[in-house]
């Protein structure tokens, strides 16, 4: 077996403690069945979180197992009662992290072949967190399974690519190296045969593939281009209200500049993300706020109040 990176050490840990966080107890083969390694190189990657369970003659020298997760005489991996990840304090993500969850999870849950309720929860969770519904097409494009393959046995892929903006494809032989989603999009970060590079492509423009003949030794760190970007969905709304309503305004929004200007009235900069998200504050401000700019807003926030008052009656 090819040397594993630290990438693949990372994701074979990640899965292990997860496997051990959700059953409380699972065998070492099990966890190397599901990994796909032998179980001496597993012992080997889970040596810096698991603690041998052993007593000595000398107090001292006695590993302590509720500080840790736990491989026993049995060669079962144990989650303890108190262990260091449950001891961790956990806080709330900000409001453009939460955002990212509930995308990455809204994403998670088209793929799924079936429900998980755990993650079903985080999702309705980050949804009242963000307080947005946010509708994430996201098509699985049929070259996204032959890449899989191809990664998996690390062998390139042949493939016929169409080019942005062009009814023509190219032939191409790549080496698979990551696939991830944007914003409903798969892409794939691999290099060409001929190219010294490392390219992205986007999935859905591959309209042919299946395994090649070209071996890897290894699949290389890529690093991932930054995902779900928010800047280009992000609007800054001037508003002037009352400093003691300030507290009053959505939790999803991000506030910026304030500008005291007299009679208990202050200006200042919301930051919100996508229309949704705009419209949630332009319906929450209290009568007496006044929307300074973008000035469009101001005619969308009548506009919202009519259609309210409308349903309403």
């Amino acid at each position: 077996m090819a040397a594993l990176t630290k990438q693949k050490q990372f994701e074979i840990l990640r899965l292990v403690l997860g496997m051990v966080e959700e059953q409380k107890s699972v065998s070492l083969s099990d966890c190397a069945t599901a990994v796909e390694i032998d179980e001496e190189t597993l012992r080997l990657v889970l040596d810096a979180v698991l603690y041998l369970n052993y007593h000595t003659s000398h107090k001292s020298l006695f590993v302590d197992e509720s500080a840790a997760f736990l491989l026993d005489e049995n060669d079962r991996i144990l989650l303890t009662k108190d262990h260091w990840l449950r001891e961790l304090e956990a806080t709330a993500p900000d409001r453009d992290g939460a955002l990212r969850l509930l995308i990455a999870g809204q994403t998670m849950q088209t793929l799924l072949s079936k429900p998980d309720p755990a993650l079903d929860r985080a999702v309705a969770k980050l949804r009242d967190e963000v307080a947005v519904e946010l509708r994430i097409p996201v098509d699985v494009p049929p070259a996204l399974a032959i890449v899989r393959k191809a990664m998996i046995a690390y062998r390139s892929i042949k493939i016929h690519y169409r080019r942005d903006g062009s009814d023509s494809t190219t032939p191409r032989e790549l080496l698979p190296f990551r696939v991830w989603s944007r914003w409903g999009n798969w892409y794939l970060s691999a290099r060409d045969l001929t190219e010294k590079e490392t390219k992205t492509f986007r999935l859905d423009r591959i309209i042919d593939a299946e395994i090649g003949e070209q071996e890897m030794d290894q699949i290389p760190w890529t690093e991932v281009p930054e995902s779900f970007v928010l800047s280009d969905r992000t609007q800054i709304i001037r508003i002037a209200i009352a400093a003691d309503a300030i507290d009053s305004l959505p939790s999803i929004t991000g506030r910026d500049d304030q500008t005291d200007i007299g009679n208990g009235q202050v200006e200042i900069d919301v930051t919100v993300s996508g229309e949704q998200q705009i419209n949630h504050l332009l319906i929450s401000l209290p009568a007496d706020a006044e929307v300074i700019s973008p000035p469009e807003f101001a005619a969308r926030r009548r506009a919202l109040a009519v259609e309210l008052l409308a349903e309403l009656n």
